[in-house]
């Protein structure tokens, strides 16, 4: 009798797709943790009484940060310092762009409609090439399918 084996999946990055201001971004850096999102605040805040009953205040702060690495060779550097420029330059509309990626292996996907450059990946020279860490925030991140379209 043939026994069941445990499940089985696979994953590559190659499945990954990332898309800022419509455009799809390239040039990752090396690492388990090229893109790396995290939310900005915990979901819920605990408050413990002086009798030990408790209540979990659960936050509205759909905010994130979406940490990028990239070679010093992709072309997301020079499409980043053009926003990074803008801002500079005292632009106040049309600053925010979308951002979106899926993960087609496993369906999972999420976005945000308005998000700023918060940290500019500054670079680095020397005997090897190096990687360039750029900080998205994304004042309204959300899990699922987000439409990423150029603005």
């Amino acid at each position: 009798m043939a026994q069941d084996s445990a499940p089985f999946g696979t994953y590559s990055m190659d499945n990954v797709a990332l898309h800022i201001d419509g455009a799809r971004v390239t040039g990752f850096g090396d690492g388990d943790d090229v893109i790396n999102i995290e939310r900005n605040t915990d979901l819920g805040t605990p408050q413990i009484g002086a009798d030990g009953a408790s209540v979990l205040s659960i936050s509205a702060d759909r905010s994130a940060k979406l940490t990028l690495k990239l070679l010093q060779t992709s072309p997301m550097n020079q499409f980043l310092q053009n926003k990074v420029a803008r801002m500079r330059a005292g632009g106040l509309t049309a600053l925010t762009f979308p951002v979106g990626f899926v993960d087609m292996s496993n369906g999972e996907s999420g976005g945000c409609t308005q998000a700023l450059v918060m940290q500019e990946g500054m670079p680095q020279k020397g005997k090897n090439a190096s990687e360039r860490e750029w900080v998205l925030f994304c004042p309204c991140w959300e899990p699922g399918s987000v439409d990423v379209v150029r603005g």
